[in-house]
């Protein structure tokens, strides 16, 4: 065989492993939507209003990411926080507060359940605040588990769960 017929052969292969890997590594239409919503949550995390009328609305969005009856378990120390109308208070209470912090997510893996209703996520998020004084800035990363629900077409946080990790 000539160098030329055993190209040809080679570059089929080449191609055909390019094109597996491209299909392999493609996130599902669900997927998709989930890492949407994420960032969206993440972007409404570090908005930043000041009115109280901006607050309300901020709150709300916030909300909108969770099912009804959403828990938020922050782990030992502190008691789990159960269902939206709760979380979209404490969003509203503590805006002052947040403003200081900006999140980033990290190491995001999603596993779809048999039947796409249900995905379970996981994640690293980082609370990065800085000095004013300084300008310098300081992390704060934690491990969380999120359930996502699908019900009506949208996908929405039934749970999250924060991980501890060893020290």
């Amino acid at each position: 065989m000539t160098a030329r017929q055993l190209a040809k052969p080679a570059v089929v292969l080449l191609i055909a492993i390019v094109a597996f890997a491209v299909w392999r590594g493609r996130a599902s239409g669900d997927e998709r939507a989930i890492r949407d919503r994420i960032e969206a949550l993440r972007s409404e995390i570090n908005a930043i209003t000041t009115d109280g009328l901006g607050k309300a609305a901020r709150a709300a969005k916030i909300g909108s990411f969770f099912t009804e009856d959403g828990t938020v378990e922050l782990g030992e120390g502190s008691p789990p926080i159960h269902g939206r109308d709760t979380l979209m208070g404490m969003a509203a209470r503590l805006q002052p507060r947040t403003a200081a912090f900006r999140m980033d997510l990290d190491d995001i893996g999603v596993e779809l359940a048999p039947g796409a209703t249900t995905a379970d996520v996981t994640l690293t998020a980082s609370f990065i605040r800085r000095s004013m004084s300084t300008g310098e800035e300081s992390r704060d990363a934690r491990e969380y588990v999120l359930i996502f629900v699908k019900a009506d077409g949208t996908w929405r946080i039934s749970k999250i769960t924060a991980i501890d990790t060893l020290h």
